[in-house]
């Protein structure tokens, strides 16, 4: 899905250039998908005011003794509930680790 892009401190990503009629214009656009699933999955309940329940509340998993499939499952579901395939952002990452 295309969209706004952010740079790494959430910012509008700008880069300035002149169109050929003298007009200036700059903000990225591209494929978002990563980019709003680490935004979702940064998440925690509540701090999304128009969906109050997205948010997998990862940081809670960190010392839990949760198991891999209890906390994929939730990625899956909070993914899902933004709009988000799981499955494709999957391969996107396996394609990005494995060109870099």
């Amino acid at each position: 899905m295309k969209g706004i892009m952010l740079n790494e401190s959430g910012d509008l990503l700008i880069q300035p250039r002149a169109e050929p009629d003298g007009k200036i214009s700059g903000v990225v656009v591209d494929d978002t998908l990563i980019q709003d699933s680490a935004i979702v999955l940064g998440m925690n309940q509540g701090e999304y005011k128009e969906d109050a329940a997205l948010g997998p509340n990862l940081l809670r998993f960190i010392r839990s003794k949760a198991d891999k499939v209890r906390t994929e499952k939730q990625i899956r579901i909070h993914l899902k509930r933004a709009g988000l395939d799981c499955d494709e952002l999957m391969s996107k990452i396996n394609i990005h680790l494995k060109s870099t």
